[in-house]
């Protein structure tokens, strides 16, 4: 092995690291895998809420399997704590924007006010949320196009969610007919195509 200070390091440890590292994720994947196909349809919890333990589950298994790591390698943790301490101040002037999309991901997780599933209009277009990931949120439009829109941008910008309360909407369908058109006739048409396509 090697010294890095006090601690010494050997190949046997960075295994043993690495072994904790990938148990610990993989055992946090079959969690998730076993809420979302098992647990999750059993209860009335909406998209939004399942999506949103979902990322939780897998950041808290992230952080878990990170820490275990740096233990079973023999680092002491506190020390660890002073150096992220300083190291974030960095990071936080260097990777602004970054850091800025993380944690408006957090805020829409744990707020919720933009849930999967929902159909929003934002400056950058409208459609159904699809997914929220740590530094964006994948908007899928009419077309079937997809709208990457930085977390940021939901939070400091405003966003009319059209299903925030519940699931049902208005949609406004412009029709253009004649104007010599007979109006009570228009209606009985329109009502028919309705009435036809439920």
């Amino acid at each position: 092995g090697f010294k890095v200070g006090n601690i010494t390091i050997s190949i046997a440890l960075i295994f043993g690291a690495v072994f904790t590292l990938v148990v610990i994720l993989a055992v946090t994947r079959f969690i998730q895998r076993t809420g979302e196909k098992r647990f999750f349809p059993r209860t009335r919890l909406d998209i939004g809420v399942q999506n949103s333990l979902k990322t939780m589950i897998g950041y808290i298994g992230l952080i878990i399997a990170v820490m275990s790591g740096i233990s079973v390698l023999g680092f002491n943790l506190s020390n660890l704590a002073i150096i992220a301490g300083a190291l974030s101040v960095g990071i936080g002037f260097g990777l602004q924007s970054i850091v800025n999309n993380f944690v408006s991901g957090l805020i829409l997780l744990f707020e919720r006010p933009i849930k999967v599933g929902d159909w929003i209009v934002v400056s950058s277009g409208e459609g159904t949320v699809k997914r929220i990931s740590v530094r964006s949120t994948e908007i899928e439009t009419w077309d079937r196009s997809s709208i990457i829109v930085p977390n940021s941008e939901l939070i400091s910008s405003s966003v009319t969610n059209w299903t925030h309360k519940d699931r049902w909407t208005r949609l406004i369908v412009p029709v253009g007919v004649s104007y010599e058109s007979d109006p009570d006739e228009v209606v009985m048409v329109l009502s028919k195509v309705i009435t036809s396509n439920k």
